[in-house]
This record gives structure tokens, C-alpha cells and sequence, in this order.
């Protein structure tokens, strides 16, 4: 089901698309690539001049290289347009403090806790976050092999919480039911 139509006229003002690939590697590894691209359908003013429609105001470049426990091994950055040219390019680098961190929940909060504010990009670190959801895509396969550990996805989301009826359909083993309090006066 797609959204329904706008309820009055409008006119596109800007896109962002962000895209994340992942490549299963030969030496058991995964390559998980993402790219943010934020552009406009009218020429925009840019601090050295004005960008053309059309044309990238940002586009970055992230490669997170994790293993089967999806802990990131190596990362590599990259920023092909920005609106300060080098000075955004240059925090690329300190995205290697990734490697290392395990993606699972509270992957979020340690890219906060690494690049929060002007420690990194902003751009990079909506990338970053994206893709951890990504990684655990990647690696389903990985995680749903050990029947003797709960999945990652019960209590992940609304649909897949502990009490709900799909955990108890699909992950009887990790079904608990809610707890009801006893009425008043009983």
C-alpha cells in the first residue's frame, strides 16, 4: 500500500535519497555500503556560489566492514560533494572509531556518543545510523541459525514484541504473555 494522493497542488522543493548495498565478501566478511544524496530541483545558494538543479549538495560515502557477530572491522568514509568542499570531507577519517563497536542495539546511541555535534557530519552520521538496520538485514541468515538465542528482532519492534501474537505464532520459544493487573476490589 503506497500513500494516497496529496490533498492540494504542491511542487517538489528538494530529495533526499539514501541507498545501502550489501555484498557478502570471500572471506566470510560483509561489505555494507551506503550513500546519502541531498539535492534540489532548482539551483540553490551554496557558501562558494550557487548549485546548480539538480546537483548534489551532499553526497557521502560510507563502507562498514563487519563480521558474522555483525561487529565492524574496518570502515571506510567518503564525501564526494559538500557545501564547505574539503573542511566537511575532512571528519571522513575519524569514522574509523566505528571499528570495533558491535551493531545491535545501542549502535545509535554510540554514534551520538562518537560524533555527536561537532565531533563528525551530521549527513555521515544519518548514514551511519541507517545502515545499522541494514547490517542486521545482511546478516539475518547469521542470527536466525542458533535456536538457543533469542532473535534479535523479538522486542525489536511493535509488531515482534514478546507478548504479541506474531512472537507467539513464529518465536513460540520467546513468547511471554503481557501482564494483566487484577481489577480494583478484587
Amino acid at each position: 500500500m503506497s500513500l494516497p494522493p496529496p490533498d492540494c497542488a504542491r511542487q517538489a522543493s528538494h530529495q533526499r535519497s539514501i541507498t545501502v548495498r550489501a555484498y557478502a565478501r570471500t572471506d566470510g566478511l560483509w561489505d555494507v555500503e551506503g550513500q546519502l544524496i541531498d539535492a534540489w530541483p532548482e539551483p540553490v545558494p551554496r557558501a562558494d556560489g550557487m548549485l546548480a538543479a539538480g546537483e548534489p549538495m551532499h553526497s557521502m560515502w560510507l563502507r562498514l566492514t563487519v563480521d558474522r557477530s555483525a561487529t565492524i572491522v574496518a570502515v571506510q568514509a567518503a564525501t564526494a560533494a559538500a557545501p564547505y568542499d574539503g573542511a566537511c570531507g575532512a571528519i571522513a577519517p575519524d569514522y574509523g572509531q566505528l571499528v570495533g563497536v558491535q551493531v545491535a542495539r545501542g549502535y545509535r546511541d554510540t554514534i551520538r556518543r562518537l560524533f555527536g555535534r561537532t565531533a563528525g557530519c551530521t549527513h555521515m552520521n544519518e548514514l551511519a545510523g541507517v545502515m545499522g538496520s541494514a547490517v542486521l538485514q545482511a546478516l539475518w541468515s547469521e542470527f536466525v541459525q542458533d535456536p538457543d538465542q533469542k532473535p534479535f528482532s523479538v522486542d525489536g519492534c511493535h509488531a515482534l514484541k514478546s507478548s504479541g501474537p506474531q512472537v507467539a505464532k513464529f518465536f513460540p520459544r520467546w513468547y511471554r504473555p503481557a501482564h494483566r493487573p487484577e481489577p480494583a476490589g478484587s
